[in-house]
């Protein structure tokens, strides 16, 4: 009986030994500050675009149950190491408050790209929140122009090729000498579904109706994307906002596109020379007349 008191004893002591260190185990750890930033009219409050090389202001807003000592602000330029901005007052600074509330002013660089602003807030004992925001840098919209482009197809005795070099037609003869600065060609698919095409040179549709460009010097491999504009849309455009978004966007692109009036084309040039540019299908010709006509309406940046 006595052997067994003393086991039960034992037992009675591990087991409160085991409870007393289960309890500490599930302690939890100090929390950090709270950290928050002001949404409103002139803020930024989180992920978004920008205008490159423009102004920012961040509201940011701190508490605590214990004194908040320091407010740390860093930057990344295009997925690079966090260094400090220049000549930024605000970015190292201590409080020794349970509670701040201050605006930081910045600027994003003046190049498309994007950049990561962290904030930081760590207490007197080393405990620490950070809050990021990521700016995509835009280029600056500019002033456009648009230009009436005919082209005729393959059968056509007027121009059938376009430069977007100059943003001009041309005769199908004076192409081939020229064909370094040629970017899109316009077919008839004449034998399949009776489709338009506009094409780069060397794409499958564009050499199956016109073989001779396979044997030009170069062949530019000019991209295509149908976007969502209308035609609408494409006439009240006062700059390049929206062309801006096409060359900045990861959507896939074709060498070569079935088109239908009304259609807003993005084009990517392979010359060396071209430029961007948005394509509004304007008219599309009788399919029973042998130059089958194409009017396009190419938007382009101001020189």
């Amino acid at each position: 009986m006595k052997n067994l008191k003393v086991k039960l004893l034992i037992g009675l002591v591990a087991i409160g030994s085991f409870l007393v260190t289960s309890c500490g185990d599930n302690t939890p750890e100090p929390a950090g500050p709270k950290l928050n930033f002001l949404a409103g009219s002139g803020y930024t409050s989180g992920n978004g675009d920008i205008v490159a090389g423009s102004a920012f202001k961040v509201g940011i807003t701190a508490s605590h149950d214990v004194d908040i000592e320091t407010l740390t602000i860093t930057v990344s330029y295009d997925g690079g190491t966090q260094v400090a901005p220049l000549n930024c007052t605000l970015c190292d600074t201590t409080f020794n408050s349970t509670s701040f509330t201050v605006d930081f002013n910045g600027t994003v660089e003046a190049t498309p790209g994007y950049e990561t602003w962290f904030f930081t807030v760590t207490d007197k004992n080393g405990n620490a929140t950070t809050e990021s925001i990521r700016l995509n840098r835009t280029a600056v919209p500019k002033d456009i122009q648009r230009v009436a482009v005919n082209l005729g197809n393959q059968n056509a005795s007027a121009g059938s090729t376009l430069s977007l070099n100059n943003v001009q037609s041309n005769k199908l003869a004076d192409a081939a000498a020229n064909s370094g600065d040629m970017d899109v060609i316009h077919v008839y698919d004449e034998n399949g579904n009776k489709e338009f095409f506009l094409g780069a040179p060397g794409a499958p549709k564009i050499l199956e109706y016109l073989p001779s460009v396979g044997d030009w010097a170069t062949k530019n491999g000019t991209k295509f994307r149908l976007t969502s504009y209308g035609k609408a849309q494409f006439s009240t455009w006062a700059d390049s906002k929206e062309l801006l978004d096409e060359i900045g966007s990861s959507a896939a692109m074709v060498d070569e596109l079935t088109i239908k009036e009304g259609d807003v084309i993005y084009v990517k040039p392979a010359s060396a020379n071209g430029r961007h540019c948005l394509i509004l299908v304007s008219t599309i010709g009788n399919p029973g007349n042998n130059d089958n006509e194409i009017t396009l309406e190419v938007l382009v940046e101001k020189d």
